[in-house]
This record gives C-alpha cells, sequence and structure tokens, in this order.
C-alpha cells in the first residue's frame, strides 16, 4: 500500500492557504480548556505506519473532513518555532518515547490524552501498547473528540460540522488491554449484503468495499478478529484484506482449518475414518495458504455441510465411533499446524453435536487447543454450567435456523450480560466470536456483546436487568439523543419483552414465518384432497391461533407507543428509528397477523365455513403483503434495494404457501411451484466458486 503522505511541506501549504493550526497569537485559552483543535491542526505521525495503522488513519482522515471540512495536515515534525496544538498519531514515531513514559497495561491497551509536549505545546497523544492498540487509539479519537459513531455506516449517523473542538482539562483516557483475547464476528449467512453489494468481478460473496466497510467497523469496536464469510475459500480476497486491516483470521465450525468442504469435489470420497490421506492432503494445502497470516486456527470434523459428517458415514453408528473419530481428526490438524506455527492459538468449536459429545466423554483434545462453547442460536450458552478458565464463545446475534432471526432484532442485551459474563466470572475468556449474519439488523445487540468482550469489568457487580438498562438507555442516547431517549429505550425494553422472544421463548421473526409454512404443510394436501382436518392439524391450528392473537394484540400496542414516540425523535434519525425499531416491529406484527389469518381460515374450513376460509385466506395474504411496503421504508438513501437479496427467512417461499392455499381453496390452480420451498440459496449466494472448482481445496491456482 502507498505510504500516506506526511511530508513536512504539507504543513507550510497549511499555513499558505489560510489554515489557523489552533490558538491565534496573544490568545489565551480557558483554565478548563486543555487544547482547542480546528482544521490546521496538524497530525504528527512517523514515516513507515505498519499498513493497518496507515488504513485506519485514513479512516479517522475522512471523519475529520466530515467535522472540519478540509483533509488533515499529516506531518512528520512540526518547525520548532510553531507554539500551537499538535495531534500525535501511530504507533511508532521518536514522539513515543518522549511524550509516553510510563508503560501500557498489556497487548492492545492504549491512551488517547491531552498534555503539553517538550517544547510546552499542547499536544492531543493517541497510540497503543502494541500496532492494534494504536489503531483503537486513533479510533478512539474519533469517537471521543471528533464524534463519530463506531457504527456510523450502519446506523446512518454521521458526525456534526465543527469548526474548532474544545479539549477539556485533565483530558485522560487510558484503555488496559482487553477482556476477551480474542474477539470479532461471523459474517454469516449473507443473503442481504450478497445481493446488495455485490463484487463486479465475482470472485467475493460481496464486494471487496463492503468487507472493507465491515472491518472498519470491527476495529472501531476494538475487535481484532473475523471470520469473513459463510464458505470462503483460504485465498479469496476478503481473506487477504482482512490481514491487510490489521485483523486475525478466523474459520468457523464447518470450514476447519479453512477447508471450504461445501466445494468437495464429487469424485472424491469424504471420510477421515476411510480416507485420512485425502483429508490430510487438503488440510495441508489449507495450512499452506493461511500460513503467513495471524490465524487463530480452528479445528473439528463435520460432514460437507453444516451437519454432522455420520450422515454420510452410517456406519460411525455410536457416539464414541463419532467422538473418536472427531478426536482424531482434531490430533491430525493441530499436528498439520504446529508444523508451521508452533505457537498458533488452536480452537475447538463443540458447534451442534459436537457440545453433547464433549459432555458425553468421548471427544479428547490435544495440549493447548482451547475449548470453545456455542450458544444455541438465541444466546443461551451450550456449556451446561460446566465453564472453566480459558475457554471460549461462539454467539449469536443473528442466527439462520426455524426459530431464530435474520431481519430483526432478538437477543436482549441482559441475555448476554448474563451468558457471557458467566464466561468472563469463569475467566473464559480466550475467545469471543459473535455471528452477526448480515449486520444490519442486529446493532444493538452486536454493540453490547462487542463492550462486554472489550472490557467487562464496569458490568460484573451489577445485576443483569440493571446492565440492560443502563445500556439500553445508553444506547437510546447515543442514536436518538438525550431527550428522546428514556422513552425509546422503554420501546426496545418491551420489544425485547415479547413472549416468544424473551428469555424464556427464545424465539425470533424466522419462527414465525415457519410457522406460517408448517400450517400450510399440515393443512393444504387435506384442503386439496377435500378431506376434512385431522386431530393433529386441528390441534396445531387452535395452538398458532391462540399464540398469533395474543401477540399480535401486544405488538399493536408496542407499534402504537413507537410510532407516538416519532415526533420527539430529532429530525436527522428518524430514518434510523423507521428501519430499527418500526420496520422491526412491523414485521414482527405483520407476520404474527399472517399467522392468525391463516388460522382463521383453516378453522373455517374445518367448521365447513368455505366462504369464510377463502375471505381468512384472502386476508392472510392481504396481510403478507403489507410486510413490503414496510421493508421498503427502511430502504431509504444508500439502503436501496438492501431487502432485495431476502431468502434465508424465505419471505417468497411463504408467500407462496399463501397464494397456493387460496387458490386451492377457490378451486382455481396454484400459481406456485413448491418444489425446493425449503432449499436455502447458498448455491445462489456462493455461485461465483463453481467456475474456480478445478482449483480445490483453493479458488486460485496455487502459487
Amino acid at each position: 500500500m502507498k505510504q500516506i503522505d506526511m511530508k513536512p511541506i504539507l504543513w507550510m501549504l497549511a499555513l499558505c492557504c489560510g489554515a489557523s493550526p489552533g490558538t491565534c497569537p496573544g490568545q489565551t485559552e480557558p483554565a478548563t480548556v486543555a487544547m482547542v483543535i480546528n482544521s490546521g491542526t496538524p497530525w504528527v505521525v512517523a514515516d513507515g505506519q505498519p499498513e493497518a495503522m496507515q488504513r485506519a488513519l485514513l479512516d479517522v482522515g475522512r471523519d475529520w473532513y466530515k467535522v472540519f471540512g478540509r483533509r488533515p495536515v499529516v506531518v512528520t515534525e512540526v518547525p520548532a518555532s510553531y507554539k500551537g496544538p499538535v495531534i500525535h498519531l501511530g504507533s511508532s514515531g521518536s514522539w513515543r518515547g518522549k511524550l509516553v513514559k510510563e508503560p501500557f497495561a498489556g497487548p492492545e491497551s492504549f491512551l488517547l490524552r491531552a498534555q503539553r509536549d517538550e517544547a510546552g505545546r499542547p499536544a492531543l497523544v493517541g497510540t497503543g501498547a502494541d500496532m492494534r492498540g494504536s489503531i483503537y487509539a486513533a479510533y478512539a479519537f474519533s469517537e471521543e473528540i471528533l464524534g463519530v459513531d463506531p457504527w456510523y455506516y450502519w446506523v446512518d449517523k454521521e458526525p456534526a460540522a465543527r469548526t474548532q473542538i474544545e479539549i477539556p482539562a485533565g483530558f485522560d483516557k487510558r484503555f488496559g488491554s482487553p477482556t476477551f483475547q480474542y474477539r470479532g464476528w461471523f459474517i454469516n449467512d449473507e443473503d442481504l449484503l450478497s445481493r446488495f453489494a455485490p463484487d463486479p468481478l465475482r470472485e467475493n460473496v460481496f464486494s471487496l468495499e463492503m468487507f472493507d466497510r465491515i472491518y472498519e467497523t470491527i476495529l472501531r469496536l476494538r475487535g481484532n478478529m473475523v471470520a469473513p464469510a459463510t464458505f470462503p475459500f483460504p485465498d479469496e480476497r476478503c481473506q487477504e484484506l482482512a490481514a491487510k486491516r490489521g485483523l486475525v483470521l478466523n474459520m468457523h465450525h464447518v470450514l476447519v482449518l479453512g477447508l471450504n468442504v461445501t466445494r468437495w469435489p464429487n469424485e472424491l470420497p469424504y471420510s477421515f475414518t476411510k480416507h485420512p490421506e485425502v483429508m490430510e492432503r487438503h488440510w495441508r494445502k489449507c495450512v499452506e495458504a493461511y500460513k503467513d497470516y495471524e490465524v487463530v486456527w480452528t479445528v473439528g470434523y463435520r460432514g460437507k455441510s453444516d451437519h454432522p459428517f455420520w450422515l454420510h458415514e452410517k456406519d460411525l453408528d455410536t457416539p464414541q465411533l463419532r467422538g473418536e473419530a472427531i478426536s482424531k481428526a482434531i490430533a491430525k490438524q493441530v499436528e498439520l499446524v504446529r508444523e508451521v506455527r508452533p505457537d498458533a492459538p488452536i480452537i475447538a468449536n463443540m458447534w451442534s453435536e459436537g457440545a453433547e459429545l464433549y459432555h458425553q466423554g468421548f471427544i479428547k483434545f490435544p495440549a493447548r487447543v482451547t475449548l470453545v462453547w456455542p450458544d444455541n442460536g438465541s444466546g443461551i450458552i451450550q456449556d451446561k454450567g460446566t465453564v472453566k478458565a480459558g475457554q471460549g464463545i461462539y454467539y449469536h446475534t443473528a442466527m439462520l435456523n426455524a426459530a431464530c432471526n435474520q431481519l430483526t432484532e432478538m437477543v436482549n442485551p441482559g441475555r448476554i450480560y448474563n451468558q457471557v459474563g458467566r464466561f468472563v466470572r469463569a475467566g473464559a475468556t480466550e475467545y469471543l466470536l459473535v455471528n452477526v449474519s448480515d449486520i444490519r439488523p442486529v446493532p444493538l445487540s452486536t454493540d453490547c456483546a462487542m463492550k462486554l468482550a472489550w472490557d467487562a469489568r464496569p458490568y460484573l457487580d451489577r445485576t443483569d436487568e440493571q446492565n440492560m438498562t443502563a445500556f439500553l438507555e445508553d444506547w437510546s442516547r447515543r442514536q436518538f439523543g438525550a431527550e428522546a431517549a428514556g422513552e425509546i429505550s422503554g420501546i426496545y425494553r418491551d420489544y425485547f419483552a415479547t413472549s416468544y422472544m424473551d428469555d424464556t421463548g427464545l424465539k425470533g421473526e424466522n419462527w414465525v414465518q415457519r410457522k406460517v409454512r408448517q400450517l400450510h404443510d399440515k393443512t393444504h394436501p387435506l384442503v386439496a384432497a377435500g378431506k376434512p382436518l385431522d386431530d393433529a392439524a386441528t390441534k396445531l391450528c387452535a395452538e398458532l391461533l391462540q399464540f398469533s392473537g395474543e401477540n399480535r394484540g401486544y405488538m399493536e400496542k408496542l407499534l402504537a407507543k413507537a410510532e407516538k414516540l416519532l415526533p420527539v425523535v430529532p429530525a436527522g434519525r428518524r430514518d434510523f428509528y423507521q428501519s430499527h425499531v418500526l420496520t422491526q416491529v412491523q414485521i414482527h406484527l405483520k407476520s404474527l397477523a399472517v399467522l392468525e389469518a391463516s388460522c382463521q381460515a383453516m378453522t373455517a374450513y374445518g367448521d365447513g365455513d368455505k366462504a369464510k376460509a377463502v375471505e381468512r385466506a384472502e386476508q392472510a395474504l392481504e396481510e403478507f403483503d403489507r410486510i413490503y411496503p414496510e421493508l421498503h421504508k427502511a430502504e431509504y438513501g444508500k439502503w436501496a434495494g438492501w431487502y432485495e437479496g431476502e431468502c434465508f427467512t424465505a419471505l417468497e417461499r411463504t408467500r407462496g404457501r399463501l397464494a397456493n392455499m387460496r387458490a386451492t381453496l377457490k378451486g382455481e390452480p396454484e400459481p406456485v411451484k413448491s418444489d425446493g420451498w425449503e432449499e436455502y440459496g447458498y448455491g445462489e449466494l456462493y455461485q461465483y466458486q463453481e467456475r474456480f472448482s478445478k482449483h480445490f481445496p483453493l479458488l486460485y491456482p496455487a502459487k
């Protein structure tokens, strides 16, 4: 990457152009102000900064431009005659030893403070113990001084324009080493992102520009790790870019050692027990592809997709045989990693069946492998209370399954404090990977998790309820201002208290949509055959009718309260209020209304009232079609087309069933073909990989 231009000549140009580097001659600062900065205040940044540091400084430079309307003046040193304020940033430079004499608290720690430099000038110093600490310091300057929200892109919040900023006397913020050593995101089930920001070259699941925004956000939130996509190859450009950004690479529980098993060639046997040499050969190639990066290696053994391997290896039919196969595979994978990276961190994510086999004692790890406990997709970690120091967490704020969430928030902050807090208190803070899916629907819960990952200490002496109340109020204040924060935090609290979403329900909008389809699949064959509903269908219909009616009423009241607050929301924040509050409530409300009308249609059919059944089936379809305008309200400005790629909540599959039921009740041909309704759309998302298949297990030809 080309070095940022840091030549002193820029300093002279700034003066010639009329910039005011600081306080004018003869002007004094109030005693309560340490320094005043404006568009001409120079940044002192030494040459030779690491590329990741340079990229972060470019981000902060763009923030500076948003605030002051001019690019920053970046120099390597300032003239001795200059007595105005200066800003020192970066991970290296002769000034560090002069201005920062005390030791840092540990890896990734940093400071941001106002002081005097050796020439007596007011100086703002932002630097850290190492490269990532210095990156965090630069972003902290942006957040604390320039007023840039770390989530600015995702929550549509730009900083206010300023002519100058006063930094108060005594400004001194020091940040110790993080609570979790490795902490970051898994970008998973990216149906919205892939269509919204396609890669023009069709070599990544979405564009590198969008990946760059995501990596920037992780770093602004003081994360240090990323599993960049659902099914990437080890040499995809998104991996390289993450490394250039200074992030640690990680792989999720399906792609152990980075092997993209979803593209496993049909002609090759997939079995570590029968053909270990085949598996080992491909694992070794993946290790070779990653070996020059900083990596948290994931080991394990599953099938050729996100399911157990014994669906294909049916002779491994006991827990003991399955556990032995996993243990032997892990041992070999660890051996391969240790050959090239003897001290590299290695984790074993016991997702799904792995957790149960581990609890039963059938899975064993080699030394120095970190056990990572997954949650259940709803934020409840599956350790069964057995967590021990040195372990880690795989957590979800978004989850693709039949019960959880893709389009809305679901995991309340109290649950996060409770579950992640258990691990912090046990000393199980080696690793925290948060599955965020498409990111934009879940900034609140993800922000909560990342704050806890960075520094859990402020939360440990308070109850989960106290922490949740404080977080919701703080989030609402940051996003909507102090005046509206109290009432809006109450909206969020009531939203998370929905009976199927709370700590006893643990469900999201996917569950409601799936129940509409389940009801159809149970009743439609009977209706099509002209048969009465059987007992199972009648019971399901009654249960879902009661559920949908009660929760629809609750959501209607919540929506009314939320809409009533709209005038209190600052004008510049109403778009985000629409997308994150009103649209999300509407997704639930309209889905519940669809389920209720569908149940009423089947109840009428069961009672022999064909006309009412048709009427309610038409109502169900009409209610469903009201979802789309609500989604479009959240597609303002830069978000135009955001929901175009939606396929994992499966709105169109739900609508197809409703249209077919209405047609069948009316004696008309079914308008929608039902084949493959339950197939997830990964084939379309990752179709770009097909033309590279001859290079397996890599995307590109081996170097």
